[in-house]
């Protein structure tokens, strides 16, 4: 399936328009074409060959002919025009907070700027400062940002998760293929990944180099060796594919996994008895050589699994088959895109017991946030609408946004009227750490909330966490009994690392899609990987439970 590639090319194609001050039309033509690429549940290649294009919501006349020029050539000869007129190091840029496209382009054409160096570099003198729209605030901010750039250059779970698949999926073609799978850090789970990494099991590595070297969409070949190659994609990661025979599977396959503490730990363990991990043709054996239960990849990061693997102590990780429903979720109240009985009939189709609608409060005017007057009214939309759903609880809810002082953005009566209450930072993230961490903890106090969602406030590969003692809101939501979430949106917040933490304080975590609309129910899976990651298991999640006690938690004094 090419369409992830399609949606990258489209959405790097609208960048580099908005830098070049082409026609705001045609720009969001094509970012609403990356859009319905993405969302398209068939292969590209197939509907284009049957002519169903034009039959795609949101697919004009000029998107359509790009993706039939991309699927004859593999390129599309305008985008290609942009990448020999601009620096690709100039779209790193766009993960600056105040950065949009044009302010891009006012620094490359005044200021040289085309790379995160040579912005670093701007930002270390005033002269930026001179520039419209560029305050001592915004400034601020860009310099905290490039102190995070090594992890904002890393590509979310759900964005590399997407890219591995599409290429799994051409590379399960080559008939050299005898097997192949993931490995390496996405294996694993980790929230970013900074490289995808393939294994490939083959008695002709050449046929197989040459089959992956001439994929489309190939921005360069970076490597090639006897058993390995790389080659960079959009939307700019390498991916890495190593080759070798079913005699040597086991082994690299676990090498290959890592992380280097699991492996190192393994050597060490090796080495006191005398067990010799080369030539295993099955990854098992690794584990049965060590004389410990095998290892699941989400747990191989050197935090103690393998003295709970020697004890027989692992844990039951937590499953998605386990979760009873999602605490999170907008609708076209505020700025989703689907309605609520849209996002009621998903839900009840994945089997859920639960629903809570929990659309943004009006403090986030620009989501249109609700006000007590419309959660009213949205209430008698959803009581009429129940009736139609006996086997699904739709919950009443909101997003509550925490004010600067830690008071909440609507008056107390409303929010003990809803189910369920969500508060969530989404402004003043430039306070300090202290003022930020107090912020938070005083809406945690409040009677009527149940939950804080995505507590660091980060965005993988676009915003690092603002300045908080994660440990002090952890500690305070265990000593008030109020929940954690895992936001499983490109947030993953919290991350694996933070909710290992909340685990162990007795925390109860949420993993929610935070979903925008129907599709966007699924990006549990990814929130389902952070918590294994986490050690987690059923009894650490709130939305495991039952309806019955879901409820009884809820409405707990």
């Amino acid at each position: 399936m090419l369409n992830a590639a399609i949606t990258e090319l489209f959405h790097e194609l609208a960048t580099y328009m908005q830098i070049a001050g082409e026609n705001q039309f045609k720009i969001r033509a094509y970012k609403n074409a990356a859009d319905a690429v993405a969302d398209l549940k068939e292969p590209i290649e197939t509907l284009a060959f049957n002519r169903q294009l034009e039959n795609i919501k949101g697919l004009g006349e000029s998107s359509i002919n790009k993706i039939n020029e991309f699927l004859s050539t593999g390129k599309i000869q305008d985008l290609e025009k942009f990448r020999e007129t601009y620096p690709a190091s100039l779209l790193d840029l766009l993960h600056l907070p105040g950065l949009g496209a044009k302010r891009i382009a006012l620094l490359y054409e005044t200021q040289g700027v085309d790379s995160l160096d040579s912005l670093n570099a701007a930002l270390q003198t005033d002269q930026l400062k001179r520039l419209p729209g560029f305050d001592a605030k915004n400034i601020i901010a860009m310099r905290r940002v490039m102190d995070h750039w090594d992890e904002l250059r890393r590509l979310p779970l759900n964005q590399a998760t997407r890219i591995a698949e599409h290429f799994l999926e051409r590379l399960r073609k080559c008939a050299a293929i005898e097997r192949i799978e993931i490995v390496g850090s996405l294996r694993r789970g980790k929230d970013t990944v900074g490289d995808i990494d393939f294994l490939a099991q083959s008695n002709n590595a050449g046929e197989v180099q040459k089959y992956f070297c001439s994929l489309r969409g190939i921005l360069q070949i970076v490597e090639q060796t006897a058993t390995v190659a790389t080659i960079r994609v959009p939307p700019g990661v390498n991916i890495s594919l190593e080759i070798c025979d079913s005699a040597n599977w086991g082994t690299r396959y676990f090498y290959g996994t890592g992380s280097k503490e699991h492996v190192r730990q393994a050597t060490e363990r090796a080495a006191e008895i005398n067990a010799d991990l080369n030539a295993q043709p099955d990854e098992k054996n690794i584990y049965s050589l060590l004389n410990v239960s095998f290892i699941v990849p989400q747990l191989r990061e050197g935090r103690g699994e393998w003295e709970a693997a020697a004890q027989n102590n692992l844990p039951q990780l937590i499953e998605q088959t386990q979760l009873r429903g999602d605490l999170h979720c907008h609708s076209d109240w505020s700025d989703g895109k689907s309605t609520i009985k849209q996002m009621a009939r998903a839900a009840r189709d994945k089997g859920y017991a639960y629903l809570a609608i929990t659309d943004h409060s009006k403090a986030l005017a620009f989501t249109n946030g609700l006000n007590a007057s419309r959660l009213r009214q949205q209430a008698e939309e959803i009581a009429e609408l129940q009736s139609g759903f006996p086997d699904l609880r739709i919950l009443r809810g909101v997003e509550c946004d925490i004010m600067k002082d830690g008071s909440l953005d609507l008056e107390d009566d409303i929010l003990h009227e809803l189910d369920i209450v969500i508060i969530s930072v989404h402004s003043e993230f430039h306070l300090d750490k202290t003022d930020q961490t107090d912020r938070i903890i005083r809406a945690l106090q409040h009677p009527a909330v149940h939950l804080m969602a995505h507590p660091t406030g980060r965005i993988l590969g676009r915003r690092p966490s603002y300045e908080m003692d994660i440990d002090a809101v952890i500690a305070a939501a265990s000593e008030l009994g109020k929940a954690l979430e895992i936001n499983s949106s490109e947030r993953l917040d919290l991350s694996d690392t933070n909710a290992f933490k909340a685990r162990q304080q007795k925390v109860l975590l949420s993993i929610d899609s935070d979903a925008h609309s129907v599709n966007m129910l699924n990006n549990v899976k990814h929130g389902i990987t952070t918590a294994q990651r986490a050690w987690c298991e059923e009894k650490d999640i709130l939305n495991a439970k039952p309806l019955d006690e879901l409820l009884k938690w809820l409405r707990r004094e």
